[in-house]
């Protein structure tokens, strides 16, 4: 608590295999609306038919990379809290972590439409629903969702397509930050042989 104020923080997931411009868009922007932003790296998306490829220490690493080209350091924080826990990751376990490290926050989970769309599908999402608000960053191909909407001008970029890029030695400059081509190179991530 901020004196006698309630903190506004949002917490934006994903799988971030890698993280891309168009995601540092979304946080850019997000932090402009609340105090504090948590950006979660999800450790076993359970819902996702294909898992990542990077590990979860590797993809924390990437955020981490990419958040901090950001300059918002007070603002924006990386949190391993899913890639630690071992199991399924489910939403609601990792915010009933962060309501005990945070007890007087006020908690927005911002997704895509596409993920807004699934909500329902998620593990104890009505318990979820009555812990955090949920803000969408509608995606204009996507249905309008129950949800408050907001529209971010994001870059319209997949993971999946960088992965596919890099494995075919192809260029992603313009796809992700310098520190993230470098991390992938390094790392040999994707299928990369440079």
């Amino acid at each position: 608590m901020i004196g006698n104020r309630i903190q506004k923080i949002a917490i934006v997931g994903g799988t971030f295999d890698p993280i891309h411009l168009g995601h540092l868009k979304i946080i850019t922007e997000i932090a402009k609306r609340y105090e504090k932003v948590i950006v979660i790296p999800t450790g076993e998306p359970w819902l996702k038919a294909v898992k990542p490829i990077a590990t979860g220490e590797q993809r924390v690493a990437m955020a981490q990379t990419a958040v901090n080209s950001l300059n918002l350091a007070d603002q924006v924080q990386v949190s391993a809290i899913e890639v630690k826990r071992k199991g399924p990751s489910y939403a609601i376990d990792t915010v009933n972590e962060l309501k005990l490290i945070y007890p007087d926050a006020a908690f927005t989970l911002v997704l895509g439409s596409d993920a807004a769309l699934n909500l329902h599908k998620w593990h104890r999402s009505d318990e979820l629903q009555k812990l955090v608000e949920v803000l969408v960053v509608k995606r204009p191909s996507v249905e309008v969702s129950q949800f408050p909407e907001i529209q971010i001008d994001a870059p319209d970029i997949s993971s999946t397509v960088i992965r596919d890029k890099v494995a075919h030695s192809k260029e992603i400059a313009e796809l992700v930050p310098p520190t993230i081509v470098t991390f992938i190179k390094e790392h040999h991530l994707y299928g990369s042989q440079r």
